[in-house]
């Protein structure tokens, strides 16, 4: 332990966590660039390149969900020290991949050990902090995440362009070794009535096999002919895995995932919400800095620049968002915001024909500066939509939501593009799902406004 004051452990170690979970957000928008000199040096078709980004969230969406019990498994230190030691290995090797499957074995490695590393540090935060504290906490440990989700693309495209897209995963080491090592030094056990969490191995098993039948599926169908028997298997397979996923969660009293929160017209519409939006978040990451360098010639690099213009926003309008909900209420800017972001991608298509930059880079701040307004405010509608004594479920919820978000904004990008559309098909698809969203929330979502007087 540090010959530290108590207040400033408690800064430190929210400090420690905060670049573990932002390490998560970076690589959601650091690899996008880097993505085409990949291919090129590793000769990868295109819906191979995306299985770079597909299997890390894939593995990390069906862990996430047990991640979070890591501390009353295993306890903190040792989750984090096996978690953060196993991610910088296969960090290290992924780097030097020099195939296919050396790449995409260590980025499911890495999504494991994400899904542990994660969960781990906002419960870290929570444990760590008395109840009237922990607000601020958390919502430094937002800004954290929004200041690395911003810098992605641009430290992608100068890694790239000027080491090799192999930096890409080597700049996790440093930042791992040094999260993991702070957190350990400055945590300390609370004191708290300790129960074993009872982890629900079928339903993982079902989750595991019905989500990647699926989303290799929906991914290879171009490929392989969606009248092959391999896809066609898979797709039945995932759709039994998930149907089979939903019937045997409803029937146990601690499931993997409360399925029977989703009758609430809320939580499932605010859930809705954040699986589409973190959906464009992952269209805009990898795809603008795909067409970008594959349609308009740009540097990795000025990709990278390029892109960030979109993400920008995030760190000066995530928190304002949250106190704007906080005073006003959720609906209203998360109807507004959904609109703006269905806008966006539908003006974002249509001026892909100029390329031209200067006339794109307009529609990406709009939805940058829109996408915060559906993001934040949603998980308020969220909490405030269940009952009282499913509050600890929530959070693991919430983050399974967008990791499935993720997984099937790659997927969505991959298929119709495999399937010869162009890059505008996209952000049109994009943007007619979020639209139908708003349209949806507007009588599902119910008014969460403070009480007045």
């Amino acid at each position: 332990m540090l010959a530290l004051s108590e207040k400033d452990r408690k800064r430190g170690l929210v400090l420690a966590v905060g670049i573990l979970g932002g390490l998560v957000m970076l690589d959601e928008t650091v690899l996008g660039v880097s993505l085409p000199a990949i291919r090129s040096e590793l000769g990868m078709s295109a819906t191979t390149a995306h299985w770079i980004i597909n299997s890390y969230m894939l593995a990390f969406t069906c862990l996430a969900a047990i991640g979070g019990k890591a501390i009353d498994l295993f306890g903190l230190r040792p989750a984090m020290i096996v978690s953060c030691s196993v991610f910088t290995v296969a960090s290290l090797l992924a780097g030097f991949a020099d195939g296919t499957a050396m790449l995409l074995s260590m980025r499911v490695v890495q999504g494991l050990c994400a899904a542990i590393m994660f969960p781990t540090t906002l419960a870290a935060a929570t444990l760590t902090f008395d109840e009237e504290e922990r607000g601020r906490a958390i919502g430094l440990l937002a800004g954290m995440a929004t200041i690395f989700l911003a810098i992605g693309p641009m430290l992608g495209g100068i890694l790239t362009d000027f080491l090799s897209w192999r930096w890409v995963f080597w700049i996790n080491i440093p930042v791992v070794v040094v999260g993991g090592i702070f957190t350990c030094l400055l945590w300390k056990e609370p004191a708290r009535d300790l129960k074993r969490p009872v982890v629900d191995r079928v339903g993982l098993v079902l989750l595991l096999v019905g989500m990647t039948s699926l989303i290799f599926g929906l991914m290879e169908g171009p490929d392989f002919g969606w009248a092959s028997p391999v896809i066609v298997s898979t797709l039945i397979v995932g759709v039994i895995g998930l149907a089979g996923f939903v019937r045997y969660e409803a029937r146990q009293k601690l499931p993997l995932i409360d399925i029977r929160l989703f009758i609430l017209k809320p939580f499932h519409a605010s859930s809705l919400v954040i699986l589409l939006t973190q959906m464009s978040k992952i269209v805009v990451a990898i795809f603008i800095p795909h067409f970008l360098q594959l349609q308009m010639g740009f540097s990795a690099l000025w990709a990278g620049i390029g892109t960030a213009a979109a993400v920008l926003p995030f760190p000066f309008l995530a928190a304002f968002a949250g106190r704007y909900a906080d005073r006003k209420g959720a609906k209203q800017p998360v109807l507004i915001s959904l609109a703006l972001v269905a806008l966006s991608c539908g003006l974002l298509g249509a001026t892909f024909a100029f390329k031209n930059y200067w006339v794109l880079a307009p529609m990406l701040l709009l939805w940058g500066a829109a996408l915060p307004f559906s993001m934040v405010p949603t998980g308020r509608i969220t909490v405030n939509s269940v009952p009282l004594e499913k509050q600890g479920e929530v959070s693991g919820m919430i983050i399974t939501c967008r990791l499935v978000g993720g997984t099937l904004g790659v997927t969505l990008g991959s298929v119709l593009l495999a399937m010869h559309a162009d890059f505008a098909s996209i952000f049109y698809t994009m943007a007619a799902m979020l639209g139908a969203c708003c349209v949806y929330c507007i009588v599902a979502l119910e008014n969460d406004a403070p009480a007045r007087g």
